[in-house]
């Protein structure tokens, strides 16, 4: 599809996620933008043609727009799970039922509304507080007075240097949260309703600067005092990484909204597991786990269960499970040797066939990357059973496989995000029940 924008003509591309566009013109600028906005989120496959490439898309989807060329990205998941998911809102979320892709863009308002309710409730009883050092010249002294400084520059005498703790609302928190609505309001194809959303909350803001890169770059402890902020926090971290703007000479040369929907997959498993689960097994999302200083070795699953007495389970998630052209070789079960996992699986199936174990083991081999971090993290922990959760699969795995050598079973659960969200939270209902079985 082509379409004029300000005498240019520009290209529509419409590609589904974890999937190849077909040959696509792009020019050099066109590309070098792309590169700029998109980063790794979309690869860029050259072909023989040096003016023509190929699209290949990741877990990121939302738009792109680059001179001469307009990418939009489309989940496979239906709208309305995907908002659900990122909203927690349940049955409130009426954006796009039925909808299989969406339509000019809908995904950015959706989001950007999620991400600003989101907000709206964190900051409804007011901003959160907290103390900030300052130290700046005074004519009336607060604080600690500095009196070296005074002594070094003693005309500054009439307004002393002082130091002192002041109680504001200009904390990392609330400038993560303006700086998210600050992004959104840079959106192309916002709804008016949406962007005068936004411009309202942003009031409640005045007097927060915006964050630094250091606090861009890393988590804030949730604490008792903020863990209200909790979702807020995470959904503006998602808006932050997902808007990209780029700016050259003064004028906008490309710009992009991407939504992460594996992280997004993640944080909805792991939150409905946390409130299903609570107070008797506590869900958190894990950090990297070193199983051992002479292993070498280092695996990152995405959630571990902890009872009473420890953890009890690990869990990773998986939003889409292996790649449809992905075959088992010699080059899987060598990367799979050098990883320490045994590159012969033996999987538990009802009939216990061959055909099923074959099977079992090529869905494995074809996404070790999921397997492998639960495999090695729950064998590091002593644990018999590790869980693997995917909405997405080229090819499903058996629903238990035993994994020679480790002691460790990999369970497999499916979230089938086709269904309406009633029928989605029987199988989280379900998928709690397993994990409590697992657990025990």
């Amino acid at each position: 599809m082509t379409e004029a924008v300000a005498g240019e003509q520009v290209k529509t591309v419409v590609v589904g996620e974890h999937a190849r566009s077909a040959p696509v013109r792009l020019s050099a600028e066109g590309r070098s933008a792309l590169f700029a906005v998109a980063d790794d989120k979309v690869k860029v496959l050259a072909t023989a043609d040096p003016q023509t490439v190929v699209l290949e898309t990741t877990s990121w989807v939302g738009s792109i727009s680059v001179p001469g060329l307009q990418i939009r990205i489309t989940p496979a998941a239906p709208m309305h799970s995907l908002f659900a998911m990122l909203a927690g809102l349940g049955d409130e979320v009426a954006w796009g039922q039925g909808t299989s892709g969406f339509a000019s863009d809908e995904l950015l308002d959706g989001s950007a509304l999620a991400v600003l309710r989101a907000i709206e409730a964190a900051t409804r009883r007011g901003l959160l507080h907290g103390y900030q050092s300052r130290q700046e010249p005074l004519a009336t002294i607060r604080g600690r007075l500095l009196v070296e400084e005074i002594a070094r520059r003693p005309w500054t005498a009439a307004q002393p240097e002082c130091r002192y703790d002041d109680f504001t609302a200009d904390i990392e928190e609330n400038r993560v949260l303006a700086a998210a609505v600050r992004v959104i309001l840079t959106g192309h194809g916002l709804s008016p309703s949406t962007r005068r959303r936004a411009v309202e909350l942003l009031a409640r803001f005045e007097g927060v600067g915006s964050p630094s890169a250091a606090e861009r770059a890393t988590d804030i402890v949730i604490t008792r005092l903020n863990e209200h902020y909790e979702q807020a926090l995470d959904l503006a971290r998602l808006a932050l990484d997902g808007f990209a703007i780029r700016h050259e000479e003064g004028v906008q040369q490309a710009h992009a909204f991407l939504l992460d929907v594996e992280y997004v997959f993640l944080r909805f498993v792991a939150g409905e597991l946390r409130s299903r689960l609570w107070p008797g097994l506590r869900v958190e999302q894990t950090e990297q786990l070193d199983p051992g200083e002479s292993s070498g070795v280092q695996a990152n699953a995405d959630v571990l269960v902890s009872g009473p007495r420890g953890p009890v389970l690990v869990l990773g998630t998986c939003y889409h499970l292996g790649t449809p052209d992905a075959v088992t070789s010699d080059v899987t079960a060598r990367a799979l040797q050098r990883s320490a996992m045994p590159p012969s699986f033996g999987a538990t199936t009802g009939t216990r066939s061959r055909g099923a174990a074959a099977s079992a083991m090529t869905a494995i081999a074809n996404d070790a990357a999921t397997f492998f971090p639960v495999v090695v993290q729950a064998s590091s922990l002593g644990l018999a059973n590790a869980l693997v959760v995917y909405a997405h699969a080229a090819r499903r795995p058996a629903s238990r496989i035993r994994i020679p050598g480790t002691g460790t079973d990999v369970h497999a659960r499916h979230i089938d995000l086709e269904q309406t969200w009633p029928e989605i939270q029987q199988q989280l209902d379900s998928l709690a029940d397993t994990v409590r079985r697992l657990a025990a």
